[in-house]
């Protein structure tokens, strides 16, 4: 009973985490701001963008973190810093036929 337990609290918690993928440490390639789509949109395209999130990311106006995010993409882009991007693989930008997931975390370094 004990193992019954154990595993299902393994198999319950696993799926409460959201699907996240780590890009590889990269340059920005490029930024693209929409003043309209989704009320302020931000594109976001590495050098080496992850497999799944293969064309990119995307950063939405009213994430609670948007400012904070699109700073540090904005001082990595112009220093050339590599950044590393954690991007939700299960929410896809609507915006574009390609693959652009929403942005999870930016950070620096390794």
């Amino acid at each position: 009973m004990k193992k019954f337990i154990s595993t299902f609290i393994l198999f319950w918690s696993a799926g409460a985490f959201p699907a996240v993928e780590v890009s590889p440490s990269s340059k920005i390639l490029k930024l693209i701001s929409y003043a309209e789509y989704g009320g302020g949109d931000v594109q976001v395209m590495l050098e080496t963008n992850g497999t799944v999130c293969a064309d990119g990311y995307y950063l939405k106006k009213t994430d609670p973190g948007f400012d904070a995010n699109l700073s540090m993409m904005l001082a990595a882009y112009h220093s050339i810093s590599n950044v590393v991007v954690d991007g939700h693989t299960d929410q896809k930008w609507a915006g574009s036929s390609g693959y652009y997931c929403h942005l999870y975390s930016v950070r620096y370094g390794y």
